[in-house]
């Protein structure tokens, strides 16, 4: 009877840890993100849609969708015939170096430095009862991203080699 106990402990537990481990390293960013235009030299101008319960989010949580789809997803916009692949070359890059980006997208993280909200740009759609497709421009200073990522070792400069 002890060992069936004991099995059941440790199922149970195999099955907790995961959960906590998804809790600790912080909210899964829903959105989109597609160009917006054309924005000053060195940055990208992107309009991001953060799928939230929250009809008024914070606009940290949009330059965070911002940076993060520049850095993973990139972008494009067909009729603006505008196309950008992810900065860090792969979605792959954020799970190789998870310590650096849990630490860069944590609130008040570095992520905010690279990111600038436009004003007057927002647009709130609700989706489903308590769902909102929250919309807004946000414009990503990459070129000092690129250069940040690659000073700490994160993407691999150009200079590099193969």
């Amino acid at each position: 009877m002890t060992k069936k106990l004991f099995l059941f402990v440790v199922a149970l537990l195999l099955c907790v840890v995961p959960i906590e481990a998804k809790k600790q390293s912080g909210e899964t960013l829903t959105y989109e993100i597609e160009g917006a235009g054309t924005g000053t030299q060195g940055t990208y101008l992107v309009k991001v849609w953060a799928l939230t319960s929250d009809n008024k989010p914070s606009d940290d949580l949009l330059m965070k969708c911002a940076v993060h789809g520049v850095l993973f997803r990139g972008f494009a916009n067909k009729e603006l015939r505008q196309s950008q692949k992810p900065l860090a070359g792969s979605p792959m890059a954020e799970q190789q170096h998870v310590d650096f980006f849990t630490d860069f997208f944590a609130d008040g993280g570095l992520y905010k430095s690279y990111a600038t909200m436009v004003s007057g740009q927002r647009e709130v759609v609700k989706i489903a009862k308590r769902k909102y497709k929250v919309g807004a421009v946000v414009t990503v200073n990459k070129e000092q991203l690129l250069k940040d990522l690659q000073a700490a070792g994160i993407i691999k400069g150009l200079n590099t080699g193969f």
